[in-house]
């Protein structure tokens, strides 16, 4: 037997009795077609009957509906034993993808896509082999990225802006689970007030509100007792300080809180959860989804439904005046309901449906209790989304109309009785006051945007946003002086709010009705740029312009204009200031970002906006003062209010260290022109908005990030701080919503919110047992102390530091046992907040707050039962392999691919 028989007989045992080599055939052809001495035979000899084919994989990428094909998706072909073969496969538009010139053998298939949950697949490919595979993907929540490489990835490339994501598991666990603002408070850039507000980059509730893209009008009011969503109803959140694109708008920017809310699933389920707890507070929430037929082929099948929601009643609820207070009871309904119907692989329309309703006790002293004083206060936010969207074959990728009718009212009734301790707000005067109060908000708003992606490196954007917004409002009070050192009004006799005597007319009911209108209209055209080639890849500019009209109408107030003619001896006065008032502003507004991958674990990030903030017109009229007239105007007359003016620059690094630990630290500087304030009335927790005349502030926030295991389990936690300073600009004063003019310079250096820093920090464990634990601390530096010296004595500038400690703890059972035993609960949890009892205040003579004081200790026990599917999350087990068309399900864990 020669040598070239010899050769080719080794050869074929090979194949036959090495299947690691038959599987790996580069290493096998290598070895056939070796020209190294005569003992491989050349490539002829083998025979075209023996030469692998190559293989393929063709199929579609769509949402969990199975119907909606996903845009920007992206396969990596990984061959198993050769990491350096590795194939890239964009998906198109409609979905599809063809994987061609595979070798024969093992593959691991990586299917990610932006906003969605990376699915892996190993599959086995055969020569020749043509082989199909669909897969849906499901929507990912705001926390980690899969990149092409696979490799999991806590920083964000493509992101431009100062973006903190709020994950399922912290929106569940964080404190009682049931606090929209508590949620808002974890992020970097927000600051803690108190009584509802929340202060960001050095303003006063400037929080624009985005609910499944859709930017929900600015609610009426402006403490936000009620919130436009339970986080019951929410699958993910993030909120954006800095870094605004030109979609950005329609509202207050000093922040942008982005909900998304639990997905529509086809297969029926339902949870139901209650919480029980003290002192006396209760709640039950719950949510469902479904399809209206189980039938595939049914149009019904295409009709779905997903609902949630929570009903809440405690005994603590607003911050209380004093550390031992009396009636603070309160009662919310919140509830997200959507009906979603596929009318076809392209198009979807949805309708979104939101109840929001708060009812609260006014807390007070316990003499004033005693005195009989009573005051309770309701809010109400609900809107009706009506949104249609429709994905294009070609020349666009997609396109979206929402269609707003939204529906806000806050009304105040108080029993007319003299209020010997009232909370006196700082600024003003001495007074009891028992005000009723109402304002109505309907806003219709009309939003909409297109996409494309060209050449696949820019995605162009253009929207526009259009809103109508007829408002009224109603004020009415009786004033009692609350001086008992006022030698010329006796103490507890009833006042009139224009003179500060016993002589003059009231502020009856009536007398303050009045009515607005506001106009928004906003067009936007945005760019964002990702080169693919060279260096450049590590690169994202982002560039946009926004252009705002805001029109509006302050009504007349001519019935306090007749009530002041009613004053003997009153000064001759302007008569303009009590006509209707019209104000017109428009501004085009330029967005600039963008973002550097220093290394594939380091992101630096700068971006510069223009700001343009239309203001509320939902204001109050109020009693002049008829003691302080400037150019025949009396203070407190109603003042029209130009929009605000400004621009932000900030800029930010964010690092990943190891698998699971992230850093960011951002930088910013802001500067407004009229920006937006609260102004208190009288000593009375009713707020107008107002617009003084500048403001600039700056400072350092941070976050550090320590996430689960891949499979979702391990120790996990955040810490955010921010430290800012916010300074007043130009005359210091009011410039809108009231006239306010000082009679001399206003020294004061800094706004009455001016929290220099605030510290917010959650650690715990998951267990694969099914147990978790989330421990939580917040730190704040203190308010400025407006009491009066000559009334309270000598005091510090400043609030005491604040240091707040919780914690909270969970068990989810097996599935066998919930299983075997149905009706014993699914979960149990146990929530206390305040563990330390912590009653120092939070407020002291505050101008708009008064003097406010921490809740005491209470706490939460809680179970809920669930009835049909898990809202799993579309992942690949890492320890367990799948079949290419089936995704494994992994319950009740987010998980990423490995």
């Amino acid at each position: 037997m020669n040598s070239r028989a010899v050769a080719v007989l080794f050869a074929t045992s090979l194949l036959i009795q090495q299947p690691a080599l038959a599987q790996d055939d580069g290493k096998f052809n290598s070895i056939l077609n070796s020209t190294s001495g005569s003992t491989l035979a050349p490539a002829s000899v083998a025979g075209e009957q023996t030469k692998p084919k190559p293989a393929s994989i063709t199929g579609k990428i769509t949402d969990l509906t199975k119907v909606s094909p996903v845009p920007g998706a992206r396969l990596l072909l990984i061959k198993e034993g050769a990491e350096h073969v590795r194939k890239e496969v964009d998906v198109a538009n409609d979905g599809t993808f063809r994987a061609d010139d595979l070798e024969a053998g093992r593959w691991e298939v990586t299917i990610s896509a932006p906003n969605m949950l990376s699915h892996t697949n190993t599959i086995d490919l055969s020569s020749g082999e043509i082989r199909s595979m669909d897969v849906a993907l499901e929507e990912l929540e705001a926390e980690d990225v899969m990149r092409i490489t696979g490799k999991r990835s806590l920083v964000h490339p493509e992101q431009i802006g100062s973006r903190t994501n709020v994950t399922h598991d912290i929106i569940y666990q964080y404190k009682s689970g049931n606090s929209l603002k508590d949620l808002i408070e974890t992020t970097p850039g927000v600051v803690n007030d108190s009584f509802g507000n929340i202060i960001v980059r050095g303003e006063h509730n400037a929080v624009n509100y985005v609910l499944d893209d859709v930017i929900l009008p600015e609610a009426a009011g402006v403490l936000q007792q009620t919130s436009f969503v339970t986080p019951r109803s929410l699958q993910s959140f993030a909120m954006d300080i800095g870094g605004y694109k030109a979609s950005d708008g329609g509202g207050p920017l000093g922040a942008v809180a982005r909900m998304k809310s639990l997905p529509v699933s086809a297969k029926p389920s339902l949870t139901i959860g209650q919480q029980l707890g003290g002192p006396m507070q209760g709640n039950i929430y719950y949510n469902a989804s479904g399809a209206f037929s189980q039938d595939e082929t049914s149009k019904l099948n295409k009709l779905r439904f997903e609902t949630s929601g929570s009903f809440r009643g405690a005994a603590l609820g607003l911050p209380p005046p004093t550390r031992n207070f009396k009636h603070d009871a309160r009662a919310d309904i919140n509830v997200l309901s959507k009906l979603e119907y596929q009318l076809s692989e392209r198009d979807r329309f949805r309708l979104t449906l939101g109840l929001n309703h708060s009812w609260l006790q006014v807390p007070t002293s316990r003499l004033s209790y005693r005195a009989g004083v009573r005051a309770s206060q309701y809010d109400a936010q609900d809107y009706l989304i009506a949104s249609y969207k429709h994905t294009f074959e070609k020349w666009f990728d997609e396109a979206n109309l929402h269609l707003v009718n939204a529906f806000y009212y806050e009304g105040y009734k108080s029993r007319n009785v003299f209020d010997p301790d009232p909370v006196i707000n700082g600024g003003q005067p001495l007074w009891s006051i028992a005000p009723d109060a109402s304002r109505f908000n309907y806003a219709f708003s009309a939003q909409g945007n297109i996409i494309k992606t060209y050449r696949n490196t820019h995605r162009l954007e253009a929207g526009f946003l259009s809103e109508a917004r007829p408002v009224r409002t109603n004020f009415s009070a009786t004033y009692y002086n609350a001086d008992p050192f006022n030698p010329d009004v006796p103490y507890g006799a009833i006042i009139s709010p224009f003179t500060g005597t016993t002589a003059g007319p009231q502020f009856s009911p009536g007398t303050g009705k009045v009515k607005g209108f506001r106009y928004l209209q906003s067009a936007y055209f945005q760019d964002t740029w990702r080169p693919t080639t060279g260096i450049l890849k590590r690169l994202t500019l982002d560039a946009g312009v926004r252009a705002d009209v805001y029109h509006g109408v302050f009504g007349n107030t001519n019935r306090v204009a007749q009530t002041l003619l009613t004053i003997p001896d009153i000064p001759a006065f302007s008569s303009f200031p009590f006509q209707t008032q019209k104000v017109t502003n428009a501004q085009a507004s330029g967005r600039y970002g963008g973002s550097f991958v220093l290394t594939p674990n380091t992101v630096l990030r700068g971006s510069f906006s223009n700001l343009f903030m239309p203001p509320p017109v939902d204001v109050f009229a109020v009693p002049p003062d008829v003691n302080s007239i400037v150019n025949g105007v009396f203070t407190g007359t109603l003042r029209p209010m130009q929009a605000t003016r400004g621009c932000l620059a900030d800029t930010s690094i964010e690092q990943q260290i190891g698998p699971r630990f992230m850093t960011r630290t951002n930088l910013f500087y802001k500067k407004l022109k009229n920006y937006g304030d609260s102004g208190v009335i009288g000593n009375s927790p009713l707020y107008n908005r107002q617009t003084i005349t500048g403001q600039e502030a700056y400072g350092v926030e941070t976050r550090v990030e320590l996430k689960p295991t891949r499979d979702g389990y391990g120790f996990n936690g955040f810490i955010s701080n921010t430290w800012q300073i916010a300074l007043l600009r130009g005359q210091k004063g009011v410039n809108g919503g009231i006239y306010d003019q000082a009679e001399a310079l206003i020294e004061d250096k800094y706004p009455d919110h001016d929290r220099r820093e605030t510290l917010t920090a959650a650690g715990g464990f998951t267990s694969r047992r099914g147990w978790w634990v989330l421990a939580d601390y917040k730190f704040m530096t203190g308010l400025q102390d407006g009491r009066d010296p000559e009334l309270y004595g000598p005091h510090p500038k400043r609030t005491p530091y604040l240091n707040i400690f919780g914690i909270s703890g969970g068990y989810k059972a097996p599935e066998a046992f919930t299983a075997k035993h149905r009706w014993m609960p699914d979960t149990i949890d146990v929530r206390l907040e305040n563990l330390f009892n912590n009653r120092l205040p939070t407020n002291l003579g505050s101008p708009f707050q008064g003097t406010r004081f921490l809740q005491p200790f209470n706490f939460l026990i809680g179970c809920s039962w669930h009835i049909g599917k898990q809202q799993y999350r579309l992942s690949q087990n890492p320890n367990t392999p799948t079949q290419p068309k089936i995704a494994q399900l992994v319950s009740g864990k987010t998980l990423s691919s490995p």
